[in-house]
Formats: C-alpha cells, structure tokens, sequence
C-alpha cells in the first residue's frame, strides 16, 4: 500500500509542483491538497495523511498553528517545504515535531529542477516511514549497559567528535548539545544534510540553546577546545593537521558530482586520518548511506564509532547503515549518547 500523503501550500504554481513529485512516486499516493491552514485541519480529519508536506508561510491559519494541531490530535510525520528566508522558524517547526525540512527553489528553477524533485521525493518516502517519538523520552536500559562498557574499553583520549545525519538530524543534535556540561571541552564538528542558508542560522541557535560556543565552520580556522562547528551547507568541510600539528578546518566548494554536501563520510575519513585511534563518529538519524565509509575509516584507526538506535532515531537510515555494516562500536539512544561523550571526552 502506498503512504497517503497531503499538500499544503498557499501557491497554486507549488501546489501543482508538489503534486507532480507525488505522482512519479510508487510509494505515495496523492489524498488532497489544500490551500490554506483551515482546509488543511479539515483534510486531515478526512483522508487520515500518512504525510503532509507543509508550507509554513500562509494567510490565516499559518503552517505552524496547522503543525501544533496536527502534533496534538492527528500526529503524523509532517515535512516543511518552504522558503529560505524562514530558518529560525524551521528549526521551531522541527522543535515541534516535524521530522524533515526541504527548502523551496526559486520559481524560475523549480519546474526544470530534477534534484529538487528527486531530494523532495527520496525525503518523502523515508520520512513516511519515520516513527514518531513518544511526548515522554526514556532512556533505553540496554542502552545505558553498552554506554557503560564502552567507557570502561575505550583507552584512547578523543581528540575530536564529529556528529553527522540527515533527516531529523537537526532536532537530535539540537537535543544532544543542549544536554552537554559547560566543562565539555573536546570540540565537535557536525555535518548535516542541510541547504545553504539554514546552517548558520542552526549553528547560532545551538550557542542560544548549549553551554558550548558554537558558530558555522570556517576554511583555514583553527579548531581549539570548548566549541562546536557546524559545516555550512553546500560545501565540504573535513579536518586536517597543519604544520604544527594542530587540527584546522577545511572547507571547500562541493564538487558537482558530490551527492551531499556537506558529506558524513568526507567528515570522518579526514577526522580518521588527522586523528587515528583518538576520533569519535557519531552517526544520528538520517536516510540513506553516507557515513558507512567514514565509519569504516575511523574503525580501521582504531577510533570510536556511535550510532543512534532504532529505538530512539526517527529514520533508522545512516544509523542502521553502519550498525548493520558491523562499523558500530555501540548503539545508543540520544541520552546515552550525551552521556558517553561526557565519558569519552575532557
């Protein structure tokens, strides 16, 4: 049976636009489409979505107040396509309970745009199949043994941390960070699948919402202790060692045959090679597969690498990836994690 999906958008011209990318997929199936926030309750009351595909920016009922409606009394994954000049609101969205958030192209590109329409499409059949976590998050028992263990194997002091993910990955990140001690001082590096323009706006709201200084990762800067960097979309950043051996970041244009930017696997593979044994990967949720040969590089050092479990992940993609490839070190919910790294790191 094909995942049931709703469109909401004020414009007609994405309206029609959405519902072509709906159509060429086999999974979904194209239930209604709404103009406006009230229609939209009341559709969803009606054809029962197993998606929606929100716009944020409407007259009236606005996409938020139809995204708190429906977390409340119908939850089901809801995914924000909408413009760029919203990212703060975005991140409050996923706050709330969205799972994902695809940025709308220009007008002029979004007919023509075949990898709008296929990163639109391949987002919608993961995020369909994503579970929706519980209003009340409890720390996995299993979880916490393998936390544990791990502390008390691992021998080598981390150097650095890189975090990566996908779909989701903004609101487990966010969650992670916020939880982090002040006297955290190992610094993290997190790559993301996130368009241009969102990931700064991502890095200030993780200094607004942590204890640690975060900002977006800049070519050339030097990395020191007690910060946290986060790769700018559309753009590859990796780590490296200068002549004095200290860590440094790159970052530079994403080539075009590059299918992420910035890309989970490029991140680890430099983190494996500048720092060996010393590197902890950390894989959160996410669709697809870009991270699997990073872990391998960090593992192959002997470095450490986490994934999220299926428990806690809302896409068991990227997590599942690696745990399945045999890379995982441990499988931890987003508390455990939190706690290992206080455990691993200074």
């Amino acid at each position: 049976m094909p995942y049931r999906v709703l469109i909401v958008d004020d414009s007609p011209f994405y309206r029609l636009r959405l519902a072509q990318v709906v159509s060429a997929s086999d999974q979904l199936q194209l239930v209604g489409i709404a103009g406006d926030g009230r229609e939209a309750i009341r559709l969803i009351g009606e054809r029962h979505p197993d998606l929606i595909i929100l716009d944020l920016e409407m007259p009236g009922l606005d996409g938020m107040s139809v995204l708190r409606w429906t977390m409340r009394y119908a939850p089901v994954p809801v995914i924000i396509c909408s413009g760029r000049g919203t990212s703060e609101t975005v991140f409050q969205a996923l706050e709330i309970g969205a799972v994902d958030f695809v940025a709308k192209p220009e007008l002029r590109h979004a007919v023509r745009s075949e990898q709008f329409a296929t990163n639109l499409r391949q987002r919608m059949e993961a995020a369909a199949q994503a579970r929706l976590p519980s209003a009340k998050v409890r720390r996995d028992s299993q979880a916490i043994v393998a936390a544990a263990q791990l502390a008390r194997t691992h021998l080598a002091d981390t150097r650095i941390v890189g975090i990566v993910g996908s779909a989701g990955g903004p609101t487990a990140v966010s969650r992670i960070i916020s939880a982090l001690p002040a006297s955290f001082r190992t610094p993290v590096i997190i790559a993301l699948h996130m368009p241009a323009g969102f990931t700064r706006s991502f890095a200030e709201r993780l200094k607004r919402i942590g204890r640690v200084e975060a900002g977006e990762a800049k070519d050339g800067e030097k990395i020191v202790a007690s910060r946290i960097y986060v790769a700018p979309g559309g753009w590859q950043t990796t780590v490296a060692l200068d002549k004095e051996g200290d860590l440094i970041l790159r970052v530079k244009h994403a080539r075009t045959e590059d299918r992420f930017a910035p890309s989970a696997d490029l991140l680890l593979q430099s983190l494996a090679e500048a720092c060996g044994e010393k590197a902890l990967g950390v894989v959160v949720t996410g669709m697809g597969q870009d991270g699997v040969k990073g872990a391998h590089a960090i593992r192959a050092r002997g470095g450490t690498v986490i994934v999220e479990s299926k428990e806690s992940a809302l896409i068991w993609g990227m997590p599942r990836a690696v745990a399945e490839a045999g890379l995982a070190s441990a499988e931890l919910d987003l508390l455990s994690i939190v706690t290992t790294l206080s455990l691993l790191c200074k």
